[in-house]
């Protein structure tokens, strides 16, 4: 497995696994509407031509095929997804620390994401904590997810 920069090469398998990584694992904590609602299943290919070509994620690689992305600016972690099949085999792991390392280059010492019900423990196994419950509309629908932090002590 490997991680790379963005390359356009992935820019509709993103979208693709971000849907169905949403679809797939998320089930068990929110309702079909909701799952709608935050991933439409008619994905609108140019706006996410757009947002990856300014967001510029990192790109979890496993035998050419893509497994995960994450991407991170500033302080801050967004769209942090892994294939559903590859789940529990180290990819978001991989993922995170390589989040952690730049971080640590950057000096920045506080990081934030905003995890869904369905992520916020694997945020929690590396250190993040809630910081507070949001309630988020999107498409008239309501989803619950959580601003958490992890703050790295500056040694």
């Amino acid at each position: 497995m490997q991680l790379i920069e963005y390359n356009k090469k992935y820019q509709k398998t993103i979208p693709k696994l971000f849907t169905n990584t949403i679809h797939k694992t998320c089930n068990k904590d929110y309702a079909k509407e909701q799952l709608k609602a935050w991933a439409n299943l008619h994905i609108d290919y140019e706006v996410w031509e757009k947002r990856l070509n300014t967001t510029k994620p990192y790109l979890a690689i496993f035998d050419e095929k893509l497994v995960g992305f994450a991407e991170f600016y500033e302080d801050n972690i967004d769209c942090f997804y892994v294939h559903h099949e590859y789940q529990g085999c180290g990819v978001g792991k991989m993922l995170i620390n390589n989040i952690f390392k730049e971080a640590k280059q950057n000096e920045q010492t506080l990081l934030r994401v905003d995890a869904s019900i369905t992520a916020k423990p694997f945020f929690e196994k590396f250190g993040f904590v809630e910081v507070k419950k949001n309630r988020v509309v999107r498409n008239n629908i309501e989803l619950i997810n959580f601003s958490m932090q992890r703050v790295e002590d500056e040694k």
